[in-house]
Formats: C-alpha cells, structure tokens, sequence
C-alpha cells in the first residue's frame, strides 16, 4: 500500500484468466492478501501478461501515480480476437 493514499500494491491479471487482481497488504504489513473475483465468466481470451504493452502498463502504473493499467488492444464490447501474443516462455 502506498503510504497514506491506502492504495492497492498491484493491480493486475497474475492469476491468468484477463480479470484483474488487487494486491494489498494487510494494515500491519505482514501479509500481502490477493482479492479476485469468484464469478464464473463465459469469455476465453489468454492472460493478459502475455500482451507487451499490458505488462510494461503493470510496471509503470502501479508506480507513481497508480493509474488503470492498458492493453496494447481494444478490449470491450464488440472487440475483435485479441493478437496472437508474441510473449513466451520457454
């Protein structure tokens, strides 16, 4: 958490099913405490990890002025097939 603003530490996909996790620590900050979501989605895409520009977005936004991170694509209503990910592991 940042401080007085109580902000989350992380807000991002790390779980790895396009819905994005909030990280926070506890008020004593001995633990760190992950907050998803438990309902069941019908849509399929891949983590959102895996778009270059959505992880360099994790790494900026969640540093200064901790700002929505962004996909490197329209992601909405109506959006076409996400890009095939240049990102792999080995």
């Amino acid at each position: 958490n940042n401080g007085s603003k109580s902000n989350p530490s992380l807000c991002a996909d790390i779980l790895g099913d396009w819905r994005e996790e909030i990280v926070a620590r506890t008020r004593d900050g001995r633990e760190l405490r992950i907050f998803t979501t438990t309902i069941p989605t019908e849509h399929r895409f891949y983590t959102l990890m895996h778009d270059p520009i959505y992880r360099l977005s994790v790494a900026w936004q969640n540093v200064a002025y901790n700002q929505p991170t962004q996909p490197g694509f329209y992601f909405g209503e109506g959006m076409a097939t996400p890009p095939r990910s240049s990102v792999i592991r080995p």
